[in-house]
Protein backbone atom coordinates (compact mmCIF):
# COMPACT_ATOMS: atom_id res chain seq x y z
CA UNK A 1 0.00 0.00 0.00
CA UNK A 2 1.70 3.65 -1.12
CA UNK A 3 1.16 5.91 1.70
CA UNK A 4 1.70 9.65 2.22
CA UNK A 5 2.03 11.44 5.41
CA UNK A 6 0.85 14.67 5.97
CA UNK A 7 1.86 16.43 9.18
CA UNK A 8 5.73 15.39 10.69
CA UNK A 9 4.96 16.51 14.67
CA UNK A 10 5.61 13.90 17.27
CA UNK A 11 2.65 11.38 16.19
CA UNK A 12 4.33 12.03 12.86
CA UNK A 13 7.62 10.84 13.71
CA UNK A 14 6.76 8.43 16.02
CA UNK A 15 4.57 6.66 13.38
CA UNK A 16 7.51 6.65 10.50
CA UNK A 17 9.94 5.38 13.44
CA UNK A 18 6.86 2.75 14.15
CA UNK A 19 6.52 1.81 10.48
CA UNK A 20 10.20 1.21 10.76
CA UNK A 21 10.25 -1.62 13.51
CA UNK A 22 7.55 -2.93 12.83
CA UNK A 23 7.88 -3.64 9.01
CA UNK A 24 8.09 -7.37 9.38
CA UNK A 25 5.13 -7.50 11.18
CA UNK A 26 3.15 -5.56 9.21
CA UNK A 27 3.98 -7.61 5.91
CA UNK A 28 3.88 -10.88 7.85
CA UNK A 29 0.10 -9.69 8.79
CA UNK A 30 -0.65 -7.84 5.53
CA UNK A 31 1.35 -9.84 3.09
CA UNK A 32 2.56 -6.55 1.46
CA UNK A 33 4.53 -3.68 3.25
CA UNK A 34 3.13 -0.01 3.85
CA UNK A 35 5.04 1.83 1.41
CA UNK A 36 5.76 5.55 2.50
CA UNK A 37 5.92 7.50 -1.04
CA UNK A 38 5.92 10.95 0.42
CA UNK A 39 6.01 13.55 3.68
CA UNK A 40 4.99 17.00 4.09
CA UNK A 41 5.29 19.54 6.14
CA UNK A 42 4.81 23.45 6.30
CA UNK A 43 8.06 23.68 4.68
CA UNK A 44 7.31 21.58 1.63
CA UNK A 45 7.23 17.65 0.54
CA UNK A 46 10.00 15.06 0.77
CA UNK A 47 9.77 12.27 -2.23
CA UNK A 48 10.86 8.93 -0.22
CA UNK A 49 11.75 6.86 -3.56
CA UNK A 50 12.51 4.46 -0.83
CA UNK A 51 14.64 6.11 1.06
CA UNK A 52 15.18 4.83 5.10
CA UNK A 53 12.24 6.46 7.38
CA UNK A 54 15.17 6.85 10.07
CA UNK A 55 16.75 9.63 7.46
CA UNK A 56 13.64 11.32 7.40
CA UNK A 57 13.33 11.46 11.00
CA UNK A 58 16.93 12.57 11.03
CA UNK A 59 16.60 15.69 9.07
CA UNK A 60 13.11 16.93 10.39
CA UNK A 61 14.95 17.00 13.75
CA UNK A 62 18.17 18.95 12.64
CA UNK A 63 17.79 20.79 9.91
CA UNK A 64 14.65 20.02 8.65
CA UNK A 65 13.61 18.32 5.67
CA UNK A 66 15.36 20.43 3.31
CA UNK A 67 18.44 18.88 4.02
CA UNK A 68 16.97 16.16 1.94
CA UNK A 69 18.03 15.76 -1.91
CA UNK A 70 14.59 15.18 -2.77
CA UNK A 71 13.08 18.07 -0.87
CA UNK A 72 10.61 20.13 -3.30
CA UNK A 73 8.88 23.16 -2.26
CA UNK A 74 5.38 21.33 -2.88
CA UNK A 75 2.45 21.87 -0.74
CA UNK A 76 0.75 19.22 1.18
CA UNK A 77 -2.26 19.64 -1.37
CA UNK A 78 -0.16 19.73 -4.43
CA UNK A 79 1.32 16.52 -3.23
CA UNK A 80 -1.89 14.94 -2.52
CA UNK A 81 -3.09 15.86 -5.91
CA UNK A 82 0.24 15.19 -7.82
CA UNK A 83 1.73 11.88 -6.16
CA UNK A 84 0.31 8.62 -6.51
CA UNK A 85 -0.98 7.19 -3.38
CA UNK A 86 -3.51 4.76 -2.21
CA UNK A 87 -3.75 6.60 1.19
CA UNK A 88 -3.51 9.85 3.06
CA UNK A 89 -2.63 9.71 6.83
CA UNK A 90 -3.61 13.58 7.97
CA UNK A 91 -1.70 14.24 11.20
CA UNK A 92 -1.22 18.05 11.13
CA UNK A 93 -2.55 19.88 14.39
CA UNK A 94 -6.00 20.63 15.49
CA UNK A 95 -7.58 24.16 14.87
CA UNK A 96 -11.09 25.68 15.29
CA UNK A 97 -11.79 25.78 11.62
CA UNK A 98 -10.03 22.81 10.35
CA UNK A 99 -7.75 24.38 8.67
CA UNK A 100 -5.56 22.88 6.63
CA UNK A 101 -6.90 19.33 7.65
CA UNK A 102 -10.02 20.17 6.33
CA UNK A 103 -8.57 20.79 2.69
CA UNK A 104 -5.75 17.75 3.05
CA UNK A 105 -8.87 15.23 3.43
CA UNK A 106 -11.27 16.25 0.94
CA UNK A 107 -8.66 17.21 -1.58
CA UNK A 108 -7.58 13.06 -0.77
CA UNK A 109 -11.58 11.59 -1.30
CA UNK A 110 -11.33 13.78 -4.25
CA UNK A 111 -8.59 12.04 -5.85
CA UNK A 112 -10.13 8.81 -4.91
CA UNK A 113 -7.87 8.11 -1.63
CA UNK A 114 -8.68 6.38 1.22
CA UNK A 115 -8.14 8.88 4.28
CA UNK A 116 -6.27 8.00 7.93
CA UNK A 117 -6.16 11.35 10.85
CA UNK A 118 -5.34 11.70 14.05
CA UNK A 119 -6.77 15.42 13.54
CA UNK A 120 -9.97 16.72 15.71
CA UNK A 121 -10.23 19.36 13.94
CA UNK A 122 -11.27 17.78 10.70
CA UNK A 123 -14.39 16.25 12.45
CA UNK A 124 -15.89 18.79 14.59
CA UNK A 125 -16.03 21.50 12.28
CA UNK A 126 -19.00 23.30 10.82
CA UNK A 127 -18.60 20.23 7.77
CA UNK A 128 -20.14 17.29 8.87
CA UNK A 129 -17.09 15.11 7.36
CA UNK A 130 -19.21 11.81 8.50
CA UNK A 131 -21.71 12.64 5.86
CA UNK A 132 -18.52 13.55 3.43
CA UNK A 133 -17.46 10.11 3.31
CA UNK A 134 -20.78 9.00 2.44
CA UNK A 135 -20.69 11.20 -0.27
CA UNK A 136 -16.75 10.51 -1.76
CA UNK A 137 -17.42 6.65 -1.20
CA UNK A 138 -14.26 6.63 0.49
CA UNK A 139 -12.87 5.11 3.39
CA UNK A 140 -11.65 7.11 6.38
CA UNK A 141 -10.58 5.63 9.95
CA UNK A 142 -9.92 8.66 12.82
CA UNK A 143 -8.67 6.24 16.05
CA UNK A 144 -6.88 8.38 17.46
CA UNK A 145 -8.61 11.68 17.58
CA UNK A 146 -10.41 10.45 20.39
CA UNK A 147 -7.91 8.77 23.40
CA UNK A 148 -5.54 7.64 21.18
CA UNK A 149 -3.96 4.32 23.32
CA UNK A 150 -7.53 3.34 23.65
CA UNK A 151 -9.64 1.82 20.92
CA UNK A 152 -12.70 3.19 21.23
CA UNK A 153 -14.06 3.19 17.72
CA UNK A 154 -12.43 -0.29 16.90
CA UNK A 155 -14.88 -1.65 19.83
CA UNK A 156 -17.45 0.37 18.31
CA UNK A 157 -17.11 -1.13 14.28
CA UNK A 158 -15.52 -4.70 15.74
CA UNK A 159 -17.30 -5.90 19.28
CA UNK A 160 -20.29 -3.94 20.04
CA UNK A 161 -22.64 -3.86 16.93
CA UNK A 162 -25.53 -5.32 17.90
CA UNK A 163 -25.83 -2.64 20.81
CA UNK A 164 -27.14 0.96 21.11
CA UNK A 165 -25.12 3.20 22.85
CA UNK A 166 -27.35 4.98 25.41
CA UNK A 167 -24.17 7.22 26.67
CA UNK A 168 -20.78 7.88 26.86
CA UNK A 169 -18.33 9.16 29.60
CA UNK A 170 -14.99 9.45 31.20
CA UNK A 171 -11.49 11.50 31.52
CA UNK A 172 -10.72 12.28 28.08
CA UNK A 173 -7.66 14.38 28.02
CA UNK A 174 -4.06 12.80 29.54
CA UNK A 175 -2.40 16.08 29.88
CA UNK A 176 -4.85 17.68 32.23
CA UNK A 177 -5.07 14.47 34.39
CA UNK A 178 -1.26 14.28 34.67
CA UNK A 179 -0.95 18.25 35.26
CA UNK A 180 -3.37 17.90 38.35
CA UNK A 181 -1.67 14.64 39.34
CA UNK A 182 1.65 16.44 40.08
CA UNK A 183 0.39 19.18 42.00
CA UNK A 184 -0.96 16.66 44.19
CA UNK A 185 2.54 15.73 44.28
CA UNK A 186 3.41 18.69 45.48
CA UNK A 187 4.58 20.11 42.16
CA UNK A 188 3.36 24.01 41.25
CA UNK A 189 0.71 24.13 38.36
CA UNK A 190 3.63 25.96 36.46
CA UNK A 191 6.21 23.40 36.77
CA UNK A 192 3.85 20.71 36.11
CA UNK A 193 2.64 22.22 33.00
CA UNK A 194 6.50 22.78 31.95
CA UNK A 195 6.88 19.20 32.44
CA UNK A 196 3.73 18.19 30.55
CA UNK A 197 5.66 20.01 27.45
CA UNK A 198 8.99 18.74 27.69
CA UNK A 199 7.64 15.09 28.03
CA UNK A 200 5.34 15.88 24.90
CA UNK A 201 2.19 14.88 26.59
CA UNK A 202 1.04 19.18 26.03
CA UNK A 203 1.34 21.37 22.91
CA UNK A 204 3.09 24.61 23.84
CA UNK A 205 -0.26 26.18 23.39
CA UNK A 206 -1.94 24.18 26.59
CA UNK A 207 -4.86 25.43 26.89
CA UNK A 208 -6.81 23.12 24.98
CA UNK A 209 -5.91 20.62 27.20
CA UNK A 210 -6.86 22.24 30.70
CA UNK A 211 -9.75 24.19 29.84
CA UNK A 212 -11.40 21.19 28.13
CA UNK A 213 -11.23 21.98 24.40
CA UNK A 214 -9.41 18.66 23.53
CA UNK A 215 -12.17 17.10 25.53
CA UNK A 216 -14.87 19.28 23.69
CA UNK A 217 -13.51 17.67 20.18
CA UNK A 218 -13.15 14.40 21.24
CA UNK A 219 -17.01 14.41 22.46
CA UNK A 220 -18.12 16.12 19.33
CA UNK A 221 -16.79 13.62 17.35
CA UNK A 222 -18.13 10.82 19.29
CA UNK A 223 -21.87 12.50 19.62
CA UNK A 224 -21.53 12.99 15.71
CA UNK A 225 -20.16 9.57 15.34
CA UNK A 226 -22.86 7.33 17.80
CA UNK A 227 -26.04 9.65 17.84
CA UNK A 228 -25.51 11.17 13.75
CA UNK A 229 -25.56 14.81 15.17
CA UNK A 230 -24.65 18.16 13.79
CA UNK A 231 -23.38 19.63 17.11
CA UNK A 232 -20.42 21.96 17.68
CA UNK A 233 -18.36 23.89 19.76
CA UNK A 234 -21.19 26.74 20.68
CA UNK A 235 -23.18 23.32 22.30
CA UNK A 236 -21.06 22.50 24.78
CA UNK A 237 -21.81 22.84 28.50
CA UNK A 238 -18.81 24.06 30.36
CA UNK A 239 -19.16 23.85 33.74
CA UNK A 240 -16.26 24.45 36.61
CA UNK A 241 -13.41 25.27 34.26
CA UNK A 242 -11.72 28.06 35.12
CA UNK A 243 -11.25 26.83 39.02
CA UNK A 244 -11.24 23.07 38.18
CA UNK A 245 -7.93 22.29 37.79
CA UNK A 246 -6.23 21.67 41.18
CA UNK A 247 -5.55 18.12 43.02
CA UNK A 248 -7.65 15.52 43.32
CA UNK A 249 -9.86 16.55 39.84
CA UNK A 250 -10.17 15.56 36.95
CA UNK A 251 -11.38 16.87 33.78
CA UNK A 252 -14.71 14.79 33.20
CA UNK A 253 -17.30 14.44 29.91
CA UNK A 254 -20.67 13.12 29.75
CA UNK A 255 -22.28 12.73 25.78
CA UNK A 256 -25.84 11.38 25.71
CA UNK A 257 -28.41 11.96 23.08
CA UNK A 258 -29.56 15.47 24.45
CA UNK A 259 -26.23 16.91 24.56
CA UNK A 260 -22.67 17.07 25.96
CA UNK A 261 -21.28 18.35 29.45
CA UNK A 262 -17.74 18.64 30.44
CA UNK A 263 -15.84 19.72 33.77
CA UNK A 264 -13.72 19.25 36.68
CA UNK A 265 -14.89 16.73 39.07
CA UNK A 266 -13.42 15.38 42.48
CA UNK A 267 -12.03 11.82 42.16
CA UNK A 268 -11.35 10.12 45.71
CA UNK A 269 -8.67 8.49 46.43
CA UNK A 270 -4.61 9.27 46.74
CA UNK A 271 -3.97 12.32 44.45
CA UNK A 272 -7.39 11.89 42.62
CA UNK A 273 -6.11 8.03 41.96
CA UNK A 274 -9.45 5.87 42.04
CA UNK A 275 -8.53 3.32 44.52
CA UNK A 276 -4.86 4.27 44.67
CA UNK A 277 -4.84 3.69 40.91
CA UNK A 278 -3.55 6.45 38.20
CA UNK A 279 -5.14 6.33 35.24
CA UNK A 280 -5.34 9.45 33.16
CA UNK A 281 -7.44 8.34 30.32
CA UNK A 282 -10.46 6.70 30.48
CA UNK A 283 -14.22 5.83 28.76
CA UNK A 284 -17.26 4.24 29.34
CA UNK A 285 -19.61 3.34 27.36
CA UNK A 286 -23.10 2.65 28.91
CA UNK A 287 -25.13 -0.06 26.45
CA UNK A 288 -28.45 -1.56 26.21
CA UNK A 289 -27.36 -5.31 25.25
CA UNK A 290 -23.54 -4.96 27.04
CA UNK A 291 -24.68 -2.95 30.04
CA UNK A 292 -21.56 -0.96 30.60
CA UNK A 293 -18.15 -1.12 29.50
CA UNK A 294 -14.89 0.53 30.57
CA UNK A 295 -11.80 0.35 29.27
CA UNK A 296 -8.29 3.04 30.56
CA UNK A 297 -5.07 3.29 29.93
CA UNK A 298 -2.43 4.28 32.34
CA UNK A 299 -0.29 6.08 30.09
CA UNK A 300 -0.97 8.19 26.67
CA UNK A 301 0.90 10.01 23.75
CA UNK A 302 2.09 10.74 20.57
CA UNK A 303 4.30 7.32 20.53
CA UNK A 304 0.67 5.06 21.25
CA UNK A 305 -1.58 7.98 19.04
CA UNK A 306 0.77 6.72 16.19
CA UNK A 307 0.13 3.47 17.07
CA UNK A 308 -3.46 3.62 16.48
CA UNK A 309 -2.77 5.63 13.40
CA UNK A 310 -0.55 2.23 12.04
CA UNK A 311 -3.52 0.22 13.54
CA UNK A 312 -6.41 2.06 11.19
CA UNK A 313 -3.70 1.87 8.25
CA UNK A 314 -3.87 -1.83 8.70
CA UNK A 315 -7.68 -2.14 8.74
CA UNK A 316 -8.50 -0.27 5.49
CA UNK A 317 -5.39 -2.35 3.75
CA UNK A 318 -6.43 -5.73 5.14
CA UNK A 319 -10.25 -4.23 3.40
CA UNK A 320 -9.18 -3.57 0.47
CA UNK A 321 -7.20 -6.91 -0.08
CA UNK A 322 -10.19 -8.61 1.13
CA UNK A 323 -12.18 -7.19 -2.02
CA UNK A 324 -9.31 -7.91 -4.32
Amino acid sequence: MKVQVIGLGGIGKNLLKTINQKNGLIKSKLGEKIEIVSVSDTSGTVITDGMPLLRIIQAKESGGLKEIESFEKMSALKAIKDIDSDLVVELTQSTLDGSPGLDHVTAAMENEKDVVTANKGVLTTGINMFEKIKEYGRKMRYEATVCGSIPVFSLMDYSIQPASIISISGFFNATSSFIASKMGEGMSREAAIDQAIKIGLAEKNYRDDIEGIDSARKSIILHRRVFGSSISMKDVQFKNIKEGLVPGNRLFSEINESGIRIGYIHVDGINGKKNGIEAPMSINFKTDIFDSLSLNVDHDGPVESAAAVLNDIMLIAKEKMMKQ
